[in-house]
């Protein structure tokens, strides 16, 4: 097993120290003449420079939302533009110079950047730092963001969930999202939320000590979960669902909103490639597609805990699937470019290669942009590739190769190349005036309100159970699982005691513990069972048509 993960280490640093090599070129490019974009049929939308600091400087990341391209420099500058004018809206630096090491991640208030340890913050209107905070721990990822969400990956493989601070609308700090410090079926609080400490806990796991860097309001943790992964990739965020893909294949999939004291459950047994994931997977709303050494796509729904369909590329994926409405394509290594319906995973294309067919167009390593007639991708020897969506087909090529950094765009079809002397230009076909949207469904990460119950949810019948208003007498002292039998039997509903859960609490025999039912006159089972629970530190969850039990942060009795 020390064998396998050492080689799979090895190939992840080599596969991407060479990529990263690639990017790093710095070149001067021409400006397309108006000769070649006629030839292509596209139309120049904008060019524009971020400011660089000479040849050891270049791109890091370019991201690119609806109307927004934000990149990051090598140096830490950060430059936002609009993404249809070219205009800068802000620039900015910070941190110190040549200490970023992971991509920008972004909701729609703030842009997160991590420099050398620390994390900022940044409005999105204008550049400016809502925040910063000193990590109490060492990250292996990228952050991931939802709209109230802060997730980090740790180099230790736990998984970090902390609440962002909320601002009103003229920047005044305004508290948390309230309901990620309360247990929605029993209304009490898990923890203590003091806004006025705000400033004082820098970003640290539960019981680590932040920086003196930190300033501002800071994020508080709400939980953490030790998985038993090799966490390099930015987390997949859903509304209810936050999932990890390790470099060994593995996939866990944990619940965001969790009734529990600093930590969270499962929510499917997760799922494993068998092999080795050499490059980031990928999300449409629920489901993840995760591209292997093992020659496969694999699609896997987060929510139902199940495998959805694979398909055999027929060599590593080496290029991070690119996902549309309809389709999703995918490269393999030695295969070129596959289109796949994302609904079944059938191939989609059935290419003419003189003598024989292919599902797979074999000039393109990687797709950048794409209209609804056009896929723009690149070759090897960094030649673009033009091919027809349809039905594959090679049509022309151009020679881009001095545009060395490759802007993958995966919201919609406007192309863009990009240098690292700082260049940036945009074009778009010239029967494409407006924005075509790749994904245009709302695939918002965060819901405008936090479900009452955790998914998956209780049944209509178990819910009726939990609602119904009993009489009962104070009962005598008894084993929890004993009292549970009993009632079990008088109204029907099912316990289970989530073993696991209490063993990472360091909590054994749970279903042994003493307990005394109170009495109840004419009040809700789901508050009588709190009152039976509470007691003992443990809080429940109704799923489908059981109850389930779990530890709460520390037991009632020890506080």
């Amino acid at each position: 097993m020390r064998i396998f993960i050492l080689t799979c280490a090895l190939f992840f640093i080599a596969f991407n120290a060479k990529s990263a090599d690639n990017l790093r070129i710095f070149s001067q490019p021409e400006i397309p003449s108006q000769e070649v974009l006629d030839r292509l049929n596209l139309k120049m939308m904008w060019r524009a420079f971020s400011p660089m600091e000479g040849k050891r400087d270049g791109y890091h990341d370019v991201q690119i939302s609806e109307n927004q391209i934000i990149a990051q420099t090598r140096s830490g500058t950060i430059v936002v533009f609009n993404s249809e004018t070219g205009e800068v809206i802000w620039k900015t630096n910070f941190g110190k110079p040549y200490q970023v090491f992971y991509n920008l991640a972004f909701n729609d208030k703030f842009v997160f950047a991590v420099n050398e340890n620390d994390l900022y913050a940044l409005d999105r209107k204008n550049g400016s730092i809502a925040w910063q905070s000193s990590f109490g721990l060492s990250i292996s990822a990228p952050p991931s963001v939802d709209k109230h969400h802060l997730f980090l990956s740790g180099s230790n493989g736990r998984i970090y969930c902390y609440a962002l601070p909320l601002f009103k609308k003229n920047g005044e700090f305004s508290g948390y999202e309230k309901s990620d410090f309360f247990n929605r079926i029993t209304k009490k609080a898990i923890v203590d939320v003091p806004d006025d400490t705000a400033e004082s806990n820098a970003l640290a796991p539960a019981y680590g000590v932040g920086s003196t860097r930190s300033r501002g309001p800071q994020p508080k943790l709400i939980w953490e979960f030790q998985t038993r992964l090799i966490l390099n990739y930015p987390l997949l965020v859903t509304e209810e669902i936050v999932s990890a893909v390790g470099i060994k294949g593995d996939l866990v999939a944990l619940n965001i909103h969790s009734d529990l004291g600093h930590t969270t459950l499962e929510t499917n047994p997760g799922y494993s490639a068998d092999k080795a994931v050499i490059v980031p997977p990928s999300r449409y709303e629920s489901i993840a597609y995760i591209g292997s050494m093992d020659a496969c796509l694999h699609a896997f729904d987060l929510q139902a805990g199940k495998l959805l369909w694979r398909y055999t590329i027929g060599s590593t994926v080496h290029h991070r699937p690119f996902v549309t409405d309809n389709e999703i394509f995918v490269t393999g290594e030695k295969n070129g470019l596959v289109k796949l319906s994302r609904e079944t995973g059938l191939p989609m294309w059935n290419i003419n290669n003189g003598n024989r067919f292919t599902s797979a167009q074999e000039k393109s390593d990687r797709i950048i942009a794409a209209n609804s007639k056009f896929l723009y991708t690149l070759d090897r020897s960094g030649k673009m590739v033009i091919i027809d969506r349809t039905n594959g087909a090679y049509l022309t090529t151009w020679d881009v190769h001095d545009f060395v950094f490759p802007v993958v765009n995966r919201t919609n079809d406007r192309l863009f190349l990009a240098a690292n002397n700082g260049l940036i230009i945009c074009m778009r076909d010239r029967d494409f005036t407006k924005p075509m949207l790749h994904i245009k469904k709302s695939l918002s990460t965060t819901p405008d309100s936090v479900p009452t119950i955790d998914a998956p949810v209780p049944n209509d019948i178990l819910k009726k159970i939990l609602e119904t208003k009993i009489k009962e007498e104070e009962g005598v002292e008894k084993p929890l699982q004993e009292l549970l039998d009993e009632i079990t039997k008088k109204y029907n509903v099912k316990f289970e005691i989530n073993k696991k859960a209490f063993a990472a609490m360091m909590i054994l025999d749970a279903d042994k513990k003493p307990v005394k039912a109170p009495a109840a006159d004419n009040i809700p089972l789901a508050v009588w069972l709190t009152g039976i629970l509470d007691p003992l530190g443990i809080t429940y969850q109704g799923v489908v048509d059981t109850i389930l039990l779990f530890p709460a942060e520390k037991p009632i009795k020890d506080k």
